[in-house]
């Protein structure tokens, strides 16, 4: 694996083990989790070399951490083929992965030898914090799907479908992912569509009203119900399905596209993956959009709109996009909100709403006649921006992908 991408790995590992340790503290110990999020935060990540990650820090007191991280294991292409022959459980955890459980526990260790060495937290705190979780990764992983059930059921419930408009949703000039993938699709007419982590049912429906066959999955019961009154209010047909997106349970089904729309970030992403793929026909196109981590913009919204997300939400980093291109032989990716992002800010700054009162990415959709006379100057802008300073592409909100002919077509597991 070349050495810039072994970097970028270790530092998406030693990330995710501190945000794995914040989910765990947000129903504990509240206090120590805003005191985590705070430090990594502000922690200063750099290579020192082959195989070293420097950590640098200034809270609570400046300080220097070099983690070697040779002993790791890191997935590569070829050890893909591994995680999907192995066996899961219902809620779709690997049993004998040892690729990623040996990642967890090497950067498990690192994260506290880290917060060991820069005094975050008393030797007891970190003991506690780092115990073994009752029932080990298969019982937090069913934790998790529980989690996201139970939010996105009281979602669903609080939602009236009947005066979501479909259309809107899908072609506002302020949903521009949408617009992007639609077009790439091209004609859907008779075409067989998955739709993984369906929600409300807005994309479902407008498949369906495309000429799409859909079948809609959810994770949530409520959701799924939702999805079934918003195509009966629009006439249109479709079939649910309720599933975890790393458990899809669809037998020997295959599909002419696979759609999953802000789901990723939700999931075991390499579970997930192995579990879709065989249900795409090998001449099929998989699309996606999903937050990215990187804008500190938007980190600072997710910081505080808690109430409108679940702690296990874990935006996209660059070798998450590689980990889902990787498995096409034709890729596009494509980059959305860079400085259209004002439009945010001024729904902050400037109307003064509450982002924990209402769902700023639905809401800007549907008031996209509003905000039109701002996002349409910037959303050219960022074009532009894009396309002459490439690197810039990774502070966008939302990243999709369109991926083609799936690098390994395979026969569909059986329910």
């Amino acid at each position: 694996m070349p050495k810039k991408i072994l970097f970028e790995s270790a530092v998406h590992q030693f990330l995710s083990a501190g945000s794995r340790l914040q989910a765990r503290w947000r129903t504990t110990t509240p206090q120590s989790a805003t005191q985590l999020a705070g430090w990594l935060g502000a922690l200063h990540l750099e290579n020192a070399g082959p195989g070293k990650l420097q950590l640098t820090w200034s809270l609570p007191a400046p300080g220097t951490h070099v983690l070697e991280y040779r002993p790791a294991r890191f997935y590569t292409r070829g050890d893909l083929k591994t995680p999907a022959a192995l066996p899961r459980d219902r809620a779709g955890e690997f049993d004998g992965d040892g690729v990623m459980t040996a990642n967890r526990l090497f950067f498990d260790a690192a994260l506290r030898a880290t917060l060991a060495a820069a005094r975050l937290f008393d030797d007891a705190t970190l003991a506690g914090a780092f115990a073994p979780e009752p029932g080990g990764p298969a019982a937090a992983a069913k934790k998790r799907l529980s989690t996201e059930e139970s939010f996105h059921d009281e979602w669903a419930a609080g939602e009236d479908v009947a005066k979501i408009d479909v259309r809107r949703r899908n072609e506002a000039c302020t949903a521009p992912e949408m617009r992007h993938l639609r077009a790439a699709l091209g004609d859907l007419r008779g075409k067989e569509l998955l739709d993984i982590g369906c929600g409300l049912g807005e994309a479902s429906v407008y498949f369906a009203l495309e000429g799409a066959r859909v079948t809609a999955t959810d994770v949530s019961p409520g959701m799924c119900d939702a999805t079934r009154r918003l195509a009966e209010a629009n006439g249109a047909r479709l079939e649910t399905h309720v599933s975890a997106a790393e458990d899809l349970r669809l037998g020997s089904r295959q599909f002419d596209v696979i759609y999953t729309g802000n789901t990723l970030h939700h999931a075991d992403l390499v579970a997930m993956m192995d579990r879709l793929l065989p249900h795409l026909r090998a001449d099929g196109t998989f699309v996606s959009w999903d937050p990215v981590a990187y804008n500190a913009l938007i980190n600072i919204y997710r910081k505080i709109a808690t109430k409108v997300r679940t702690p296990d939400e874990h935006p996209l980093r660059l070798g998450d996009v590689r980990a889902v291109t990787s498995r096409f032989a034709q890729v596009e990716v494509r980059w959305f909100w860079l400085t259209t992002l004002l439009v945010f800010v001024c729904m902050v700054a400037v109307q003064r709403r509450n982002p924990n009162r209402e769902r700023f990415w639905k809401t800007v959709v549907d008031e996209a006649a509003d905000w039109a006379w701002l996002y349409r100057p910037l959303e050219r802008l960022d074009r532009v921006l894009l396309k002459v300073l490439p690197f810039l592409r990774p502070l966008c909100w939302n990243v999709v992908i369109v991926g083609r002919s799936p690098r390994r077509p395979a026969p569909p597991p059986h329910a």
